[in-house]
């Protein structure tokens, strides 16, 4: 599809290969991630995934998914234009930096994913709200980081585990339930999270990475458990209340 400078819609029946469409204007897609004019896609009944990068950087506004979508890949919807998406029931999975530096502000996950990869919300700024889906069991390294209009989100008992950085940078996040059965939370998981007044440390946490509430400047109150044995250096640096 290179320089296909005036498509807008696509319907598409078969599976689609990695990077197929990155060069669907004029190839440079790295300088200019949002200059194609691709704006409406219907991917029909019978593809199982979506593949890496497919439609990275595309200005899609409009996107309709099948039921037979089980996988999102790796950088999928990178950088697209739509504002929400509703992934089918039978997704299991959505990889690393699926749907980084969107412009979503509202995304349906359904109860049939187990599995969100590293920074796969990064940069989305103007997300408020999303819930996990019971049965993910770990949110990963950089999983919402710069998700500065994100306010509230559900995390399930299924969690076991919260890597590094994944709400770094949530500035607008003013609460936060750490479920029983988390047992370890990353280096900067929850740093400058400036909203963020009181939060308590489940009895299941066993290890606090560096600098994991540094400046959360607003943070007046905070629980941690006999159960912790393992933290890291600067956790509170810059929590001036």
């Amino acid at each position: 599809f290179l320089e296909c400078y005036n498509l807008k819609t696509m319907t598409i029946g078969a599976l689609i290969a990695d990077h197929t469409l990155l060069d669907i204007m004029c190839g440079n897609w790295q300088t200019d991630l949002r200059a194609y004019n691709l704006q409406e896609v219907t991917i029909l009944d019978g593809v199982t995934r979506i593949s890496s990068g497919a439609f990275r950087g595309f200005n899609i506004t409009s996107i309709n998914l099948p039921n037979s979508i089980t996988s999102i890949s790796d950088g999928a919807f990178s950088a697209c234009s739509f504002t929400s998406i509703t992934l089918p029931s039978g997704v299991t999975s959505i990889g690393n930096y699926a749907f980084n530096n969107c412009f979503i502000t509202h995304i349906t996950i359904p109860d049939s994913v187990t599995s969100i990869g590293a920074g796969a919300f990064a940069g989305c700024s103007k997300l408020t709200s999303i819930s996990i889906p019971d049965g993910v069991t770990r949110i990963g390294e950089s999983t919402f980081i710069g998700c500065e209009s994100l306010a509230s989100i559900t995390i399930p008992g299924s969690v076991k585990s919260i890597g590094d950085s994944a709400f770094k940078n949530c500035s607008s996040l003013a609460s936060i339930t750490i479920p029983n059965g988390v047992t370890d939370i990353g280096k900067e998981a929850f740093r400058a999270c400036n909203s963020l007044t009181s939060i308590v440390i489940p009895d299941s946490v066993t290890s606090i990475g560096h600098q994991t509430f540094d400046n959360c400047r607003n943070l007046i109150s905070m629980t941690i458990p006999n159960s912790v044995k393992n933290m890291g250096y600067q956790i509170f640096e810059f929590c001036y209340k």
